[in-house]
């Protein structure tokens, strides 16, 4: 057994140096992807690790503090790189604390987007006749809404927590999963390895689940990893207008609405919170653009 046990040891080992090797040599090759998974690892570190990054809580005031600059100025307060806001809340803890709240928001509403999307799609597009008619009609009303008018209905009935955002970001978003899957269904419907299952007796859900769905997902997943840094801003407009995430709970969009008061005085307050928003979302497009076009083939260059 231990001969057995080192023999197979052995033979891992060059396997699995070989595949080091290769994602190594794939990371290498594709300079975009190795810059969006660093950025993307800052971003889950700021997500899961925001009070340890930060003397300060969110909410810490000290009024005699107000306004101070960052890093940048003569007048910086030592601990505040980047200064203080209206009330002496220091900008760097309150933006930290903002990941863990805006970017599970996000993640959650392209979860449910996704999900309605595909389940609609692979439906309509699968059984086809009436119930794709009735679907997609509803589809059309759902797309008919414009989003602000749909959250503005929601979320003055309702109190906007986390749980609220997530619904009505999802809303705006799954029609658009549901018109292009199903579009893509009823092609791989008429794919000759349906026809195939289909003789060999495979049942309606067995061929819509296990072959039609597996084609699907692989592009599905990366289109809606794209989409969680749209759902991060519209998020961030939400919290803007003063209908999102409500304080004190600090969120990207509700720091910057903060500041517009100060764009004068204290630009900082609403400017680095922009670019938190900005570095997310190039990090997330980044690795979700280099993935999309690994994943289909008429993109792809060297891989």
């Amino acid at each position: 057994m231990a001969t057995d046990a080192g023999a197979l040891r052995t033979n891992l080992q060059p396997r699995l140096g070989a595949r080091l090797g290769k994602a190594l040599m794939f990371l290498w090759e594709n300079k975009a992807l190795t810059i969006g998974l660093i950025m993307l690892l800052v971003v889950l570190a700021c997500t899961f690790f925001a009070p340890y990054l930060s003397p300060y809580g969110p909410n810490d005031q000290n009024v005699m503090a107000r306004l101070k600059p960052g890093f940048w100025s003569d007048k910086a307060l030592p601990g505040h790189p980047l200064g203080t806001d209206g009330v002496g809340r220091d900008l760097w803890a309150r933006i930290l604390y903002s990941f863990p709240v805006s970017l599970p928001i996000g993640v959650g509403a392209v979860g449910i987007t996704v999900v309605i999307g595909l389940a609609v799609a692979l439906i309509a597009g699968t059984f086809g006749g009436w119930i794709d008619a009735v679907l997609m009609r509803l589809v059309e009303v759902q797309m008919a809404f414009p989003f602000i008018v749909l959250a503005l209905a929601i979320l003055s009935v309702s109190r906007p927590t986390s749980a609220t955002l997530i619904v009505v970001l999802s809303l705006s978003a799954w029609p658009f999963y549901a018109r292009v899957v199903r579009s893509i269904i009823i092609t791989e419907i008429q794919a000759d390895y349906v026809k195939a299952a289909r003789v060999m007796g495979a049942s309606t859900w067995r061929i819509l689940f296990r072959y039609v769905a597996r084609n699907v997902v692989p592009p599905v997943f990366v289109v809606a990893m794209i989409d969680v840094a749209t759902m991060i801003v519209l998020e961030g407009i939400l919290s803007f207008l003063g209908i999102g995430v409500q304080p004190p709970t600090p969120s990207f969009g509700n720091i910057i609405a903060d500041g517009k008061d100060y764009l004068n005085t204290g630009w900082w307050v609403s400017t680095f919170p922009g670019f938190a928003i900005v570095f997310i979302v190039f990090a997330i497009n980044l690795v979700g653009d280099t993935l999309y076009k690994y994943i289909d083939p008429t993109l792809r260059t060297r891989y």
